[in-house]
């Protein structure tokens, strides 16, 4: 079984945890906000720090300073596609922050992590780490403000609001990699320990979040299956072919595109409860584009890479 398919199945038995423990009144109403605020301000920090925990080589840098330079400059362009997207599917209100969110910000966490080590070896997972830093900048700033906008806590850009626990956790770590420090050895299990929990809280959350819906007419919505339809190959489709224009090969091509083809971020439905935003739509939109990555993801790295 493909690792994109696998990876996907995984996240599906996990929601549906979360959906019983929502059922069963185990998590709901402020349960949820708490955990959400508890996975965004503490235990993603962990995940962050404990990744780029990589011993320093002049290769690996330089790969490091491309992949940050590349990721900025993507982000700086998905933006303005995304609330154009957003505007022309006639998204209105918090559900066009949520909808533009999607557009902007993919799974990498659980999905990309994987589904990179399948395609390119392990030694890919830490350049993922080091692309992935802005959207640890950009998505508790920028993307919570989006969600946040017409939600009961009205979230108005500052720029306090980009030193974030995870912004200013992407900084320590990169910069522990770039000075060749290591962290003592019990420090960085217990991190790494509890970065790891990350996935299943996440997943488990939006189970629950999903059990206090209705999500057969949620999944009514003609705008959720667009939406996917733009995060899972549109957006990644125009990038292997500008990227492709441009010059880029192997895993500086491969990694954007493949990022770039995952689901919808679990952070959608966590800043959305966490910030008073649509957390419904959020959640649905992770439900259908994570459904709907179990063709896509095959498909594009079959057609696309061969793998």
């Amino acid at each position: 079984m493909p690792q994109s398919v696998t990876q996907t199945l995984v996240l599906f038995l996990l929601m549906a945890a979360g959906f019983a423990a929502g059922k069963l009144g185990f998590l709901e109403g402020s349960n949820r906000r708490a955990l959400s605020r508890l996975l965004v301000n503490f235990i993603l920090p962990a995940l962050i720090v404990a990744s780029m925990q990589k011993p320093l080589s002049p290769e690996l840098r330089s790969e490091a300073f491309a992949a940050l330079g590349l990721s900025f400059v993507i982000y700086a362009a998905a933006f303005p596609l995304a609330m154009l997207f957003a505007r022309l599917i006639r998204a209105r209100g918090s559900e066009a922050g949520v909808h533009a969110f999607a557009c902007v910000f993919s799974n990498v966490a659980f999905m990309g992590f994987p589904v990179m080590e399948a395609l390119f070896g392990k030694e890919s997972l830490f350049t993922v780490s080091i692309y992935n830093i802005p959207f640890q900048i950009l998505a508790f700033s920028i993307g919570a403000s989006m969600i946040a906008r017409s939600g009961k806590e009205r979230k108005g850009l500052k720029p306090a609001d980009f030193v974030t626990p995870a912004g200013i956790s992407s900084f320590v770590g990169f910069a522990l990699f770039l000075l060749g420090i290591g962290l003592p050895t019990p420090l960085l299990k217990a991190m790494t320990l509890l970065g790891d929990t990350t996935t299943p809280l996440s997943m488990l959350l939006i189970g629950a979040t999903l059990a206090a819906t209705n999500p057969a007419a949620l999944l009514r919505s003609p705008r959720l299956y667009l939406t996917s339809l733009y995060r899972l190959l549109l957006f990644p489709l125009g990038l292997y072919a500008v990227l492709s224009a441009l010059g880029f090969s192997g895993r500086l091509l491969g990694m954007p595109v493949i990022i770039a083809s995952m689901p919808v971020a679990a952070n959608a439905s966590i800043l959305a409860e966490a910030y008073g935003g649509d957390s419904e739509t959020a959640s649905a939109l992770v439900f259908v584009s994570t459904a709907l990555s179990l063709l896509t993801l095959p498909l594009l790295a079959g057609g696309l890479f061969g793998i």
